[in-house]
């Protein structure tokens, strides 16, 4: 099963948080754990996304985003030129929060949104795994 979320990005009060692009998000599978009187959710997938957007823990099907790990699918890219994608999770475990993405190149330029050298569109697909509640 693959699901596709595409989203338009509101509007927000800080430099990170202003929409540059959509993210395309597709979602292979989901999987909860429940222990105990806890209940952890892995969501596995891929997604489009440049530099400078954020990915909200609600599109990933999570009300809370605790770990987001990525890797960058060269092949997809079909470019020589190798990313590397970052991540900052705003307000860690708490109920939709979001994560800031930050891609670069093989040369440590940032590589934000509609920059020539990206190779979908001014994105570029990276393969997630992410952890919540």
């Amino acid at each position: 099963m693959v699901q596709v979320i595409i989203q338009p990005r509101p509007s927000g009060a800080y430099w990170w948080q202003q929409a540059t692009g959509t993210p395309e998000i597709h979602i292979h599978s989901v999987e909860r754990h429940i222990h105990g009187n806890g209940i952890k959710i892995m969501v596995h997938g891929e997604i489009k996304i440049a530099a400078g957007e954020i990915v909200y823990a609600r599109e990933l099907k999570l009300n809370t985003l605790e770990v987001l790990k990525f890797t960058p699918e060269y092949k997809r890219q079909n470019t020589d030129i190798a990313f590397i994608p970052t991540k900052w999770i705003y307000r860690k475990g708490e109920y939709d929060n979001f994560a800031s993405i930050d891609v670069y190149d093989d040369a440590h330029v940032w590589q934000n949104a509609g920059r020539a050298s990206l190779p979908s569109e001014g994105s570029i697909w990276l393969d997630f795994n992410a952890k919540g509640e």
